[in-house]
């Protein structure tokens, strides 16, 4: 006979094995270096792009071994299936001809594999002079199948800073988008050095055009950053026949356009609902229909003292579309950087950038991302996991979920120092716990902490927290994209925040902060130990939702005891972004112009 708790037990126990998986990292062997990959970091992991629309995995290096298994940071191995076609492994003629050391390949209606890639030509001064590139980096692809090799083409000639991916659509055409770093042009405004191009074939990669359309993005003065342009693209076909692409920029925003004619011309681009800071996004069809997209969901730290500051990929987000775009849920960390609290490396790319997205045969996500020295590693994502609208964190896995790092000192070619800032401490009342302290430190800024939550249009959040007597003040913010934690943009540019110097908290007491908001009604409130709520204006509009809480010491000199959090409940009871139109996006784009790019030639 079941006992009432025995019952209750069971309820939980079924609760937790039905319970999503949160993002697993998977990492690849030592001494397998990917000459293509950004950051020149290693990797053996490679995928085939399937007529069907799926994925088959290998490990690059020896593509005829399989499943490519991975270990996860515990050790666990976990295969990625499906395999290589059995008919692509048997056959000789391609396993030796190398096609498939690539990190992506097509697998052709026609049954050839198509591999394109980007060859180095070097110029020397007196051509580089003339040709306004420093070299060429020219597209070039290699095609073989079971009746052999085609001999390898160069398909276009020019500078293709990277080529983030290619696809077969549907029709049979081959589509390559890329960035073309424009002759004879520096990285400045109105554009920068870059514009979109892009390459099609129709008869299987023999001969190839290039569509009238170059796209383009405008640049700003001041930006902490190279001013690029619109450059390393990604696209899917839409289920109305259209394709859809999103750009990298360094306008605040992925920039995206449209084309009608499967990428013959393509509409004007425009800044999309995507804020961002200068990675370049990724789009998959999952095979449950969804639009799967990945980018840095982050916006760029300012210039010190007018000094460039690497930054703005620390953090690798994803989002979901079940309507084709109009709608999109999620907006959620899957990669936060392992290394985000240590100092920096003095050069190179690193971070959490460059997504490249997948999913195996039993629907889970796979996306490889990540720069630099072991930052670059497949994920392991489980679907309902994006798509939960329940989230908690009371700091029993250390500070995995949280960002707390500080930016410090002076910035010196793009390298700016940084140093642990809020910590996790004893709780004060149960020993056996930790806790969050926020607080300011001598001779660096003032503490803040970021945790990134599903995104809900409409939603509550509870947070415990203690304001021990004789704090210098700190402040809670709720966000739409995620800020470094010491970046005062964070509280700035906030959808709601409260200064907590401004609620009436009995000093030394844990109190229960509730925030219930509506982004259609356009206010929250804020209700404290359920008492009567306190209304909290909108400060910035957003497009997406919330998906960020932070709290930051607002005190200007040392503060030792600033603030105690004990634990972050989050429910959404409306997940999803909604439509927006043109103008909406057009106007949310002049906002951002108006409060933040105005402000970029101060810095």
């Amino acid at each position: 006979m079941l006992t009432r708790f025995t019952f209750a037990l069971l309820l939980t126990l079924a609760s937790q094995s039905q319970a999503a998986e949160p993002p697993q990292m998977l990492f690849q062997g030592e001494g397998v270096h990917d000459a293509e990959a950004t950051g020149g970091a290693r990797t053996a992991f490679a995928i085939m792009r399937l007529p069907d629309g799926s994925f088959a995995f290998y490990d690059r290096y020896q593509p005829e071994k399989g499943p490519l298994s991975l270990p996860d940071v515990e050790g666990k191995l976990h295969p990625l299936r499906p395999h290589l076609p059995e008919a692509i492994v048997a056959s000789k003629k391609i396993m030796q001809s190398g096609v498939l050391n690539n990190t992506q390949v097509v697998l052709s209606q026609d049954g050839q594999i198509k591999s394109l890639r980007v060859q180095n030509e070097s110029l020397d001064k007196e051509s580089a002079k003339k040709a306004g590139l420093p070299r060429y980096l020219n597209t070039w692809i290699d095609r073989v199948g079971p009746a052999g090799a085609s001999k390898p083409l160069m398909t276009w000639r020019g500078y293709n800073g990277s080529l983030m991916e290619y696809q077969e659509l549907n029709s049979g055409r081959l589509l390559v988008p890329h960035g073309s770093l424009i002759p004879h042009t520096r990285a400045v405004p109105p554009t920068g050095r870059h514009e979109t191009v892009i390459q099609f074939s129709d008869d299987g990669g023999d001969s190839w055009k290039l569509s009238k359309s170059k796209l383009i993005a405008p640049c700003y003065p001041g930006f902490n950053g190279s001013n690029e342009g619109a450059c390393e693209p990604a696209f899917e076909e839409l289920k109305d026949g259209r394709i859809w692409m999103l750009m990298r920029t360094t306008a605040g925003f992925l920039y995206e356009s449209f084309s009608s004619d499967r990428g013959t011309t393509w509409t004007p681009a425009r800044a999309s609902r995507f804020n961002t800071s200068t990675g370049p996004p990724n789009i998959m069809r999952h095979r449950n229909g969804w639009l799967v997209v990945c980018w840095n969901n982050c916006e760029m730290p300012p210039r010190s003292n007018g000094e460039g500051v690497y930054g703005g990929r620390d953090a690798l987000h994803i989002a979901v579309s079940d309507d084709e775009g109009e709608t999109w849920r999620g907006f959620r960390e899957i990669y936060l950087d392992h290394r985000r609290n240590g100092n920096p490396e003095k050069n190179g790319d690193r971070g959490t950038a460059y997504p490249l997205g997948s999913y195996t045969d039993d629907g889970r996500i796979v996306v490889l991302a990540g720069q630099g020295k072991g930052g670059r590693n497949p994920i392991l994502i489980d679907p309902e996991w994006i798509v939960e609208t329940e989230a908690s964190t009371d700091f029993t896995d250390g500070l995995k979920q949280w960002s707390t790092y500080t930016h410090h000192g002076p910035a010196k070619r793009w390298w700016r120092a940084r140093a642990p800032g809020a910590a996790l401490i004893d709780h004060p009342d149960e020993k056996t716990r930790k806790c969050l302290h926020v607080r300011k430190q001598t001779e660096l800024p003032a503490d803040g902490a970021t945790w990134n939550f599903p995104n809900g249009w409409k939603g509550s959040l509870e947070a415990r927290i203690k304001v021990p007597a004789g704090s210098q003040g700190s402040i809670i913010s709720l966000n739409d994209r995620m800020f470094d934690p010491t970046n005062d943009f964070g509280e700035e540019l906030a959808v709601f925040r409260v200064s907590l110097s401004d609620l009436d908290l009995a000093p030394g007491e844990w109190n229960v902060l509730r925030f219930d908001w509506d982004l259609s009604a356009q206010h929250c409130l804020l209700k404290i130990d359920g008492k009567k709520p306190i209304e909290l204006p909108l400060w910035h509009p957003t497009l997406n939702g919330l998906s960020y809480i932070r709290f930051r010491a607002t005190a200007k000199e040392t503060d030792p005891l600033g603030l105690l959090v004990e634990k972050v409940k989050v429910t959404i009871t409306a997940p999803a972004a909604p439509a927006c139109s043109a103008q909406e996006l057009k106007s949310h784009e002049q906002r951002y112009m108006k409060q933040v790019v105005s402000r970029w030639k101060d810095q």
